[in-house]
């Protein structure tokens, strides 16, 4: 059986990852920098995990990767210096990160003797596999809309939350708009189903869309985020449009809204992604929905893993939508389709 590393395994979705993991009968390693916290951790079970500190920031020896055939990341980078270890060492290495900065991560020559899968989880991952669906489904769609729901009522990880408002003072390359587009400036109305009914949404820097506008340049696909609140999806609007998006570069703020966003006091559970042509019509629109966005990400990462294991893919770099189908995607307990 397979020995696997998680790194942040210690953190909300890390230790959905592992305890998936184990549950398949796995061999996990907890790997990260903050040793009480994966001591706290590991503790938890029986027999106690092994861990191992390690710093991404820092240059990584290859006997800090004994023994380990797999490893999953599940904290953001600022280069790909660990995945060229990875790669040069043969050992797997998989990704959840949704940050588009890291995808140079692809432009890393495809490994020879292990595989490399980036983008595990609702976006970049869920996002992917159904609009690579809806694309060859319907060809003569040259505009793919990917839009993303997430319900307030969630309780979202404080990395996840302080990359989300982060977004909010960065820009990003998109062939729609500007060479240097802002996140959260072009708003539309789409209906999300009889239970929500029409809500808007923004413009967002998921990584999703880079990657499938890398792998088929013959489309444009672009993302857009909006929250199950009208109210907060339109109060975030209406901070970016007044200058005003500095805020949340201030730590009492930032501090306030993980504690917000880790409660979920209003809201759902619930997440919605919605393919379609960007028209609020499209007759052949995909739309899946579930609950717990982390812990879905999560439930992705596992599914994942059994996967290019199970089926033995042979070494080289894949996306999710390379290794199942969304059929196979919405038999998972969390996700659904609208029929």
């Amino acid at each position: 059986m397979k020995n696997i590393a998680v790194i942040g395994g210690h953190g909300q979705v890390g230790q959905v990852i592992v305890k998936g993991l184990i549950e398949k009968g796995y061999t996990i390693v907890l790997m990260g920098r903050n040793q009480g916290k994966m001591d706290a951790f590991a503790h938890t079970f029986t027999p106690i995990l092994a861990t191992r500190q390690l710093d991404l920031t820092k240059e990584i020896a290859p006997e800090q990767l004994a023994a380990i055939d797999m490893v999953i990341v599940c904290l953001d980078q600022s280069n790909t210096k660990f995945v060229s270890t990875c790669q040069a060492l043969g050992i797997d290495y998989l990704d959840i990160s949704a940050n588009s900065d890291f995808l140079a991560v692809a432009q890393l020559p495809a490994p020879e003797t292990s595989r490399r899968l980036i983008g595990l989880g609702l976006a970049p991952g869920i996002t992917n596999v159904a609009a690579a669906t809806y694309a060859s489904q319907h060809p003569e769609v040259k505009d793919i809309d990917i839009d993303i729901l997430l319900g307030l009522g969630d309780k979202h990880g404080e990395a996840a939350v302080k990359w989300t408002f982060a977004q909010l003072n960065r820009t990003y390359q998109h062939p729609k708009w500007s060479e240097k587009t802002e996140n959260f400036l072009y708003g539309k109305k789409s209906s999300f189903g009889q239970s929500l009914g029409q809500l808007r949404s923004y413009n967002f820097d998921f990584a999703d869309q880079h990657m499938l506008q890398r792998n088929d340049s013959s489309r444009t696909y672009t993302t857009y985020l909006g929250f199950d609140q009208n109210s907060v999806t339109a109060l975030l609007a209406w901070i970016k449009k007044a200058g005003m998006a500095g805020v949340f570069k201030q730590r009492a703020i930032m501090a306030m809204l993980i504690w917000v966003m880790q409660k979920g006091f209003f809201g759902s559970q619930r997440f919605v992604v919605k393919i379609s042509d960007g028209g609020k019509d499209d007759p052949h629109q995909i739309v899946l929905f579930g609950e717990e966005e982390a812990n879905m990400t999560a439930e992705v990462a596992v599914f994942a893993v059994n996967k290019l294991i199970e089926d033995q893919f042979s070494a080289g770099a894949y996306q999710l939508q390379d290794i199942t189908t969304l059929p196979e995607l919405v038999t998972l307990p969390r996700l659904s389709q609208v029929k």
